[in-house]
């Protein structure tokens, strides 16, 4: 799970307003959205993409392209580990040798 808390915050530091974001058009309002939907703690970026998805009947599209994370960085003059954390629920059946190990089977 990707996290954008850090993010938040460094906007907040710099005096990055939502209005300054428009103003400047420094990125789109939907990858803005994106950012505040994946802030907080991982319990309450679950419950937010879990309303979402109740409310709209579909998975919300948190995905943001390295492009727009590099101009971020560069926006900001930091890097992505300063903007970012990042969580993986690794999956045991999504490893390579489970799948190699399931076409054997085949």
């Amino acid at each position: 799970m990707v996290n954008y808390t850090k993010l938040m915050e460094k906007l907040k530091e710099k005096d990055i307003s939502t209005y300054a974001i428009r103003k400047y058009n420094l990125f789109g309002q939907e990858i803005l959205r994106k950012f505040k939907m994946c802030s907080g703690t991982k319990e309450e970026i679950e419950q937010a993409l879990k309303e979402y998805k109740e409310k709209n009947g579909k998975d919300f599209k948190a995905d943001v392209s390295t492009k727009t994370i590099e101009d971020i960085c560069q926006l900001l003059q930091c890097q992505p580990q300063d903007i970012i954390e990042w969580e993986v629920d690794l999956n045991p059946e999504l490893s390579f040798e489970a799948i190699k190990s399931k076409a054997a089977e085949n």
